[in-house]
């Protein structure tokens, strides 16, 4: 049906025209879905004025009709162009009437027949997680679009069937199929229940051939950075030793994705014991790929000489005026030596009689503590000196001079009264199996809600508690590491350094029981202990 309904009530002298219009249609691409109609400005003598095209595929009436004007062109030609996109790529025939004003006002209509628009070869691509194919037409009404994708290794035994989604486009994963190299993509219109071959395409999945640099930070770390990485490699390891005495320093390190197709890692000496000589550096690369874990390559660096270390840091915490203490806190870091004891010299009188040794040998995740104590330096107030030496695995060692520290004398008054029968009817709240819920089901005048175990001591103490260091039954030791920390109720005291306690969560064994029998309190690696008593 020729569409002129909007037309006819406007225009009186309408007629249908054959090609003799001068009206061409240009540019047909039959698999691309395009085409151009060209007119001349001036046909017949006439002027024209406008040229509206109508387009609509022959699947299912008129249901996708769409209207086309004409661009103005230097050369004095109208142009229309044409594109199945508005259309929604459909593939099939579409018919073609031209609409031609002039004008002196006269309108003409022009039929230009169909045009076939047909199934072609898709569009492949290697994408981050899988052959990407994509066809530019799709299957008019119930056809269905379909791929199947296989690699040459082994013949057909992973070949895999991808149905086109609504945009005509499916993705071939890597993990359905095997290895690099040639796979093949076949592609197929089911129609009326067969399988009508339209395309066969090769695609290349090449392997990986990644590019290493090794930079120096400074004298004790190396910036690794690997690229050309294919975005079919999820992540990269790299596993770093030096060749001293074999892999016995052997360290994995979890490459950091910093742009498409890079990564990068640092390493640190320390975590090789500051070793000298070649360092070994393998690239290792987990893929989207039915694989293994894969070599990627290797590459290696020298370390002549190091001639510069960090100082670990040195601190001193806040003096609490109520225990007349402060602690020293040192802690390595990812550039400094490891540590094996730390020493403090502590003072006040100019002629150093009150000096006061302090030493740690308890270094835990490289960090060691020191608590001064101003009773050990005859209760003197004033200026506190403190020197700190530090002692290092390889047996050289470092001095620290902190800045002083200015004491007063300790506050004697009394902390206030608790009443703990408030807190023993409460009902239990902490987590079931933790620490903390075993204390409280032991010492039900241990508040609710004093957080974890290493937070405990400082929480009960402002609630009004009592704290010490001495080990007495029936108190809650309480041992503070800077993170969960742990707590426990002493059953048994035979002195401060020999005691046994019931417990929850000892080892990640989440009931109540005496786990340990007789054990040093102080020595335990749950960090430094506190207790909090009942009256």
């Amino acid at each position: 049906m020729l569409l002129t309904t909007a037309f006819l009530g406007v225009i009186t002298a309408f007629r249908y025209a054959a090609a003799d219009t001068q009206a061409t249609i240009t540019h047909y691409d039959k698999q691309a879905g395009t085409f151009d109609l060209v007119l001349p400005q001036v046909s017949d003598g006439q002027i024209i004025k406008s040229v509206d095209l109508a387009v609509w595929s022959e699947e299912n009436g008129q249901d996708d009709l769409k209207w086309y004007s004409a661009q103005q062109k230097e050369n004095g030609q109208l142009t229309v162009h044409f594109s199945t996109e508005q259309h929604g790529n459909m593939a099939g025939s579409y018919l073609v009437h031209a609409y031609i004003t002039y004008a002196n006002g006269k309108r003409i209509g022009v039929n230009l027949g169909k045009r076939d628009f047909s199934l072609s070869e898709p569009q492949l691509s290697l994408g981050p997680n899988g052959i990407q194919i994509a066809s530019k037409m799709k299957p008019a009404g119930s056809e269905q679009l379909l791929w199947a994708v296989w690699s040459d290794q082994k013949g057909q035994d992973d070949i895999k069937w991808y149905l086109a989604d609504d945009d005509g486009k499916a993705i071939a994963h890597y993990a359905d199929h095997k290895g690099y190299g040639t796979y093949h993509v076949h592609t197929y219109l089911k129609k009326d229940g067969k399988m009508i071959p339209i395309a066969a395409q090769k695609l290349e999945l090449p392997k990986p051939h990644i590019k290493s640099q090794i930079n120096k930070i400074n004298d004790t770390s190396y910036e690794i950075t690997v690229s050309d990485v294919p975005s079919y490699i999820t992540s990269v390891s790299v596993p770093v030793w030096t060749e001293q005495n074999g892999q016995d320093d052997l360290q994995w390190y979890q490459a950091s994705k910093t742009a498409d197709g890079i990564f990068k890692a640092v390493v640190y000496l320390k975590s090789h014991r500051f070793g000298l000589g070649r360092y070994q550096v393998h690239f290792y690369g987990d893929s989207l790929l039915n694989l293994d874990l894969e070599g990627l390559g290797s590459a290696n660096f020298e370390v002549p000489s190091i001639d510069h270390y960090e100082a670990p840091q040195v601190t001193i915490g806040p003096y609490d005026n109520h225990k007349g203490t402060f602690d020293i806190n040192v802690a390595e870091t990812n550039h400094s030596k490891v540590i094996k004891t730390v020493k403090a010299a502590v003072w006040s009188e100019a002629n150093q009689e009150n000096i006061h040794w302090y030493e740690s040998q308890q270094i835990s995740d490289g960090k060691a503590a020191i608590r001064a104590d101003i009773q050990k330096h005859g209760n003197k107030t004033g200026t506190y000196h403190v020197h700190t030496y530090i002692t290092y695995t390889d047996e050289s060692s470092s001095g620290h001079v902190l800045a002083d520290q200015q004491l007063n004398a300790i506050d004697l008054t009394p902390a206030p009264s608790v009443r703990i029968t408030a807190y023993i009817n409460e009902r239990n709240t902490y987590p079931v199996g933790q620490c903390t819920w075993g204390v409280k089901e032991l010492a039900p005048w241990i508040p609710n809600w004093l957080g974890n175990g290493g937070q405990w001591a400082d929480n009960a103490r402002a609630k009004g508690f009592r704290t010490g260091n001495e080990a007495k039954v029936g108190a809650v030791a309480c041992w503070d590491d800077g993170g969960y920390g742990h707590v426990a109720y002493v059953s048994h005291v035979d002195g401060n350094h020999r005691i046994q306690v019931k417990e929850a969560n000892y080892k990640n064994q989440q009931f109540i029981s005496n786990f340990r029998g007789w054990f040093d309190p102080t020595a335990s690696y749950w960090g430094r202990l506190t207790y909090i008593y009942p009256d």
